[in-house]
């Protein structure tokens, strides 16, 4: 009986546009009556900076340089993250975060800010980024140089760059890189006004910038009172809420988190997946998540708008109907065919129509491949046999009616039809999971 409703539901939602919207809108309420013993006390945050800290930026600025240059184990430092076994997995999670936060992709000016050894700029290097390592040690600089120059698979092509700064102002252009990450750094620096409007200022005008760092209570906990204490190096409590003040208040457009790291992760048996996605088990798995949004920080920065388009995709989702014809059709030798489809976008990410200028990038349209008919699914005869173009860019929680003028097929038998979105030069959504292809049987005698 469940899966007969659940069955009905889902046919009901992909029939009718706009239903699962509605739905979706009248749980809302229960949600949060349920959820309310895990509300925060929410509130805008302070642009105010603490004075003092900023008036000792030379001081710390100078901890920075001497924690590098006296540190007993510079090998430890060159091999990182390999070297700190502990939270390898930790650092392997932070940077997938991180990638996908500011949607990197080879070819991108990616700014390391804090770069210590430069072991994440050389990770960016060897996914095809030009990478700026910048720091106010010249000692670590000098480290992730060597990093990059012991292995033979560094890709100099890519003119990777190690720029040491005065704590004040970034040696970069106007509008010179694409991104800037910051991994573990931005809780060190005392000058957080000036080193984000120096940010802005670098970043192009739909430039990111992507931050892991450590969130409540980092400051007063032993290890970083004992680092604070040893090596003068500044340990300082981010408040979630003012940074994005500050952010806001020298020009970055939107301030978001993500909900992603270690504790998240949520291991279900195999036997329980059915109850989990009913609903078993949220409440523990809520509260992961809601102690990783407070304890440790994936937070967005952008100069312009955070939609996620096509041309670096958030989440693709989407829902196809064959609306016309109905059924199987029974077609001539040299016979054309046309095919109506109704696709909705219930993704994050807008569906551009076209290429971004010049280029193809994020050029969505509706692909055919043609397939001898079979179960599950036949021989392909043609992957790419035909596409078809939406009449406007598809916006999340919207959709379409495309028209697929298909081309005549010349030889008698049974075919198959299979329909997707595909991003040119980038995916097809049912690679992704993300579609789940509508199928025509045609028949040609």
């Amino acid at each position: 009986m469940i899966r007969m409703l659940r069955a009905a539901a889902i046919a009901a939602f992909e029939r009718v546009p706009g239903l699962r919207r509605a739905v979706h809108a009248a749980w809302e309420p229960v949600f949060r009556f349920a959820l309310l013993p895990f509300r925060l006390p929410s509130g805008r945050g302070s642009a105010i900076e603490q004075r003092d800290l900023v008036r000792r930026t030379e001081e710390y600025n100078r901890a920075a340089e001497r924690y590098y240059a006296e540190y007993p184990d510079p090998q430890y430092l060159l091999d990182k993250p390999f070297s700190d076994t502990p939270d390898f997995a930790a650092h392997m999670i932070a940077v997938g975060v991180l990638v996908a936060g500011a949607r990197l992709r080879p070819g991108d000016t990616v700014v390391e800010f804090g770069a210590g050894s430069c072991w994440l700029s050389h990770f960016l290097n060897r996914f095809g980024c030009r990478t700026i390592s910048v720091d106010v040690s010249e000692t670590a600089l000098a480290v992730g140089r060597r990093l990059f120059e012991r292995d033979p698979r560094t890709n100099w092509s890519l003119d990777p760059r190690f720029l040491p700064y005065d704590g004040h102002t970034l040696p970069l252009e106007d509008a010179s890189c694409d991104h800037i990450v910051v991994y573990d750094a931005f809780h060190h620096v005392p000058n957080q006004r000036v080193v984000l409007t120096e940010m802005h200022r670098a970043l192009t005008a739909e430039g990111i910038v992507a931050m892991s760092e450590p969130g409540r209570g980092h400051a007063s906990i032993p290890t970083s009172l004992a680092e604070t204490a040893t090596t003068g190096v500044l340990e300082n409590e981010l408040v979630i809420e003012d940074l994005a003040a500050l952010a806001e208040d020298v020009g970055f457009r939107e301030v978001n988190v993500l909900a992603e790291g270690p504790a998240r992760r949520h291991e279900i048996p195999v036997r329980d997946i059915g109850p989990f996605k009913g609903g078993r088990g949220f409440r523990r798995y809520w509260r992961g998540l809601c102690q990783e949004i407070v304890y440790h920080h994936y937070v967005l920065l952008y100069k312009g708008s955070s939609r996620p388009t096509t041309e670096r995709p958030g989440k693709l989702s989407s829902t196809f109907r064959i609306v016309d014809p109905p059924g199987p059709v029974a077609l001539s030798c040299g016979e054309r065919l046309r095919v109506d489809l109704r696709v909705e976008n219930i993704g994050d990410t807008c569906w551009l129509h076209r290429g971004v200028g010049d280029s193809r990038a994020g050029w969505t349209r509706v692909g055919v491949h043609l397939h001898e008919a079979g179960e599950p699914v036949g021989k392909v005869i043609d992957f790419d046999w035909h596409r078809a173009e939406f009449d406007g860019d598809v916006e999340p929680e919207s959709g379409a009616r495309v028209r697929c003028e298909l081309p005549a097929i010349h030889r008698p038998g049974a075919y198959d039809l299979q329909f997707d979105v595909v991003v040119e030069g980038l995916t097809w959504f049912a690679e992704r999971g993300a579609s789940r292809p509508p199928r025509l049987r045609v028949d040609v005698s």
